[in-house]
This record gives C-alpha cells, sequence and structure tokens, in this order.
C-alpha cells in the first residue's frame, strides 16, 4: 500500500473519531445539571472532568481494538481505511429495507444469545443479566437525563411525578439489582463454585469486582440521601427499595458526607467506562456483536 493512501485513510479516519469525541464532550459539559443532588459545585466540575477524559480513553481503546480485528492476511487495503467503509456500510445498512428483518435476528443472537442457553443456562443467564442490565442502565440513564436536562419534563423533576418514583428510582434500582444478581452468580462462579472449564484470571476477577463496587456504591450512596435526607430522597423512598434497605442501617447524620460519596462514586463509574474496552466487559458486548454485523453487513451491498 502507498504511504499517501495510508496517511490518508489515518487521517481521515482520526478527524472522525477526534470530532466524535468532541461533540460528546461538549454535550456532557454544556448540560445544566440542574436536578443533580450535590451541593458543593466543585465536586460536580471534577466529575465532569473525569469523565470527559474517561470518555475520549473509552473511545480510543474502542478504536484500538477495532482497528486490530481490522488487520488481516490477504485484506486489500489499510484497516484505517476498512473501517472507514465498514462506518459507511453499516450506515447505510441501518437505513435500508433489511435492518428491522434482520435486527430481530441479531437480537436473538447476539443481545439474547440465544445460542448460550442451548449450552448452559447458568451462564446465558449469569451474562444476560450483566449485558442486560448494563445495557438497561445505559438507555435508562439516556432517558432521564434527555427528560432533565433537554425536555426539563416536570414529572420526572418533581419529587412526587410519576416518572421520578417509577423510572429514577424504582427504574434504577430494578435494573441495578438486576446487575447485581447477574454479578453475585459470576462471583460464585469465580470464586466459590469454581467449574473446571472456568479459568479466573486478574482481568476476570477485575471486572468482576469492578462492577459490583460500582454497582454497590450506587446503592449505598442512594442509601446515604434518603437517611440525611438530601433533596431528590425525602418522598415515597419505598420506590428506591434497595436504596431504601441500605438507609436503614445508616445514621441521620451521614448526609454530611453526600458529596464527597457522590463524587467517589462518579469517579468510579467514569473508571469503568474508560476501563471497558481493555477489560472482558468489551469482548463479552462486542464479540457477538461483531459475529452477527459480519453475517448481516456484507449483504449490504446487495440490498
Amino acid at each position: 500500500m502507498s504511504d499517501g493512501r495510508y496517511l490518508n485513510d489515518r487521517a481521515r479516519l482520526y478527524l472522525l473519531f477526534f470530532g466524535a469525541v468532541v461533540v460528546i464532550s461538549a454535550v456532557i459539559l454544556l448540560l445544566p445539571y440542574e436536578t443533580v443532588y450535590v451541593r458543593d459545585e466543585a465536586y460536580l466540575d471534577m466529575f465532569l472532568v473525569t469523565i470527559v477524559v474517561c470518555v475520549a480513553v473509552f473511545f480510543l481503546g474502542t478504536l484500538y481494538n477495532v482497528l486490530i480485528w481490522m488487520h488481516g492476511k490477504g485484506l486489500e487495503g489499510t484497516p484505517e481505511g476498512r473501517l472507514l467503509r465498514l462506518l459507511v456500510k453499516a450506515a447505510r445498512f441501518v437505513l435500508s429495507r433489511r435492518f428491522r428483518r434482520i435486527a430481530s435476528v441479531f437480537a436473538k443472537d447476539a443481545l439474547y444469545l440465544s445460542k448460550l442457553k442451548d449450552r448452559s443456562v447458568t451462564r446465558w443467564a449469569m451474562h444476560l443479566l450483566i449485558l442486560g442490565g448494563f445495557a438497561s442502565m445505559f438507555v435508562l440513564d439516556l432517558v432521564v437525563t434527555f427528560s432533565l436536562d433537554f425536555l426539563k419534563y416536570q414529572p420526572m423533576i418533581d419529587d412526587t411525578g410519576w416518572a421520578k418514583l417509577w423510572l429514577r428510582d424504582f427504574g434504577f434500582d430494578l435494573v441495578g439489582f438486576l446487575l447485581l444478581l447477574g454479578l453475585l452468580i459470576a462471583t460464585g462462579r469465580r470464586f466459590v463454585v469454581k467449574p473446571k472449564m472456568v479459568r479466573t484470571e486478574l482481568p476476570d476477577a477485575a471486572s468482576i469486582l469492578f462492577l459490583l463496587a460500582v454497582v454497590l456504591g450506587g446503592f449505598i450512596l442512594e442509601g446515604m440521601g434518603i437517611a440525611g435526607e438530601i433533596p431528590g430522597h425525602q418522598h415515597d423512598n419505598a420506590y428506591s427499595f434497595l436504596g431504601y434497605a441500605f438507609s436503614l442501617v445508616m445514621p441521620s447524620d451521614i448526609g454530611q458526607h453526600y458529596d464527597q460519596a457522590w463524587l467517589l462514586h462518579g469517579v468510579m463509574s467514569a473508571l469503568l467506562i474508560a476501563y471497558i474496552p481493555f477489560s472482558k466487559l468489551f469482548h463479552m458486548i462486542a464479540t457477538p456483536v461483531a459475529i452477527e454485523a459480519d453475517k448481516m453487513l456484507p449483504e449490504v451491498g446487495t440490498a
């Protein structure tokens, strides 16, 4: 391949990459965060700086992984060029008529993990709870953020609004509970049952423990807010059923440490985002997606 073509493909790809990072970072920094319960804005500022850096690391790590997949003997062009063509192909596929029909197959194999279910119900349930809980948490977070900061949807803002109670309180606790259940199954398999076919190495343990710390940290933070009567945690606390359970064993003056705990949980969540492309979590999500995408995308040219 010519050096000129290689540099051209690399320049186009990295311009697209840095453009995406800049746009996402701008959105993160420009959101009003009027309903964030942390009282000291300095903690919010520290969190925003951390999350912007971690999002950039996440995209860089994802790009690094995908470019490795784009290498291969006998393939034409540069890895960067192949990735650019794949992105164009994927965009055309999403807009094609075949997308709806094939999306159901994709959901069944890549998201529902139907093939894994036939081999091991326990492993299937574990992966489904972790993957489904993680994905649901992400989608729910986007819905809540859009409703709060863009739409200013009052039922999502009011302490007694139906959306606040059922989505922000009950919804996050339910999804977090499912994710926690999947992680507990994984912890039991890795550290207690220890099946012969399961090898627990440092990356496996780190991924599970990292996720456990973030999920449990969220419930502990919620419990601190309820016990300390922090704004947003003063009405109908039973909807936050796990956070409420934690609050029952906490002293009422624990609310004075809420801002510090909020920052710690936020930084850990941000670091988890940055860690994903370099962990087993990335492969658990990306591998089934890549397998199904490899089957579907070649068909786009005939769509």
